[in-house]
């Protein structure tokens, strides 16, 4: 999805180990506020969101982090989330969407593949 991306710039791989829970994405959200948001960095895919909730599911990410991780990829410039703001929604609003569970998480997966 991020074909036409510059993926060599220190801002797209922190966007990247973001969006991705990857190793060391709690280091970037620091560096997040020095990146310019008036351009598309990073197009965040269902194959994104995927990976992101498969940490969850193995305990390598706190279900607690979620529903900050979910609004902070809508609300920032520098990412697209238009392929899966359905879902971000739903992760960012427990409220509304009922409370997050690993069971959840899973049916989410099931629905995005």
């Amino acid at each position: 999805m991020n074909n036409n991306m510059d993926n060599t710039t220190a801002h797209y791989q922190d966007l990247a180990a973001l969006v991705r829970f990857a190793p060391g994405y709690q280091n970037v959200y620091a560096r997040l506020m020095h990146y310019p948001q008036n351009k598309v960095c990073y197009v965040v895919s269902n194959v994104d969101i995927c990976a992101a909730l498969e940490q969850v599911l193995h305990g390598q990410v706190d279900m607690d982090d979620i529903e900050m991780w979910a609004s902070l990829l809508e609300m920032r410039g520098d990412i697209d989330h238009s392929q899966v703001e359905g879902v971000l929604y739903a992760l960012s609003n427990p409220e509304q969407m009922g409370e997050l569970t690993l069971y959840k998480i899973s049916q989410i997966m099931a629905l995005l593949k």
